[in-house]
């Protein structure tokens, strides 16, 4: 296990170095993250020690909504003022990722229909 934690903090750290090397807007951890899956990508396979690392963070996960529902109660003004574009952006962003996800499905569905 401790193999899988040094594993997540070195792509968590290589992507802080990245958005702070080339000031990224996009968060350290998120770039981390999209390295992390290259990396599992490219290795075909994970390995035990990051599985367990990874289940045993993925029980406390629902105490990562506890800060977010604090902001959503400190900043109610700006959210109030600011409703009808966060509702917006949220309808077409959903219709967006589930458009998206539909097209994806029927493109992997066909491809894996050819291969048989």
């Amino acid at each position: 296990m401790l193999k899988g934690i040094i594993t997540l903090l070195v792509f968590q750290f290589l992507g802080e170095c990245l958005a702070k090397l080339f000031s990224l807007l996009i968060p350290g951890p998120v770039i981390g993250m999209i390295l992390l899956l290259i990396f599992l990508i490219l290795r075909k396979s994970s390995f035990p020690s990051l599985d367990t690392a990874i289940s045993v963070h993925l029980k406390y996960l629902p105490l990562i909504f506890i800060p977010t529902a604090m902001g959503i109660i400190t900043q109610f003004d700006i959210i109030a003022k600011e409703f009808w574009a966060i509702i917006i952006s949220l309808a077409l962003g959903t219709i967006l990722a589930l458009a998206f996800s539909a097209k994806l499905m029927d493109y992997l569905t066909i491809r894996q229909e050819e291969k048989s």
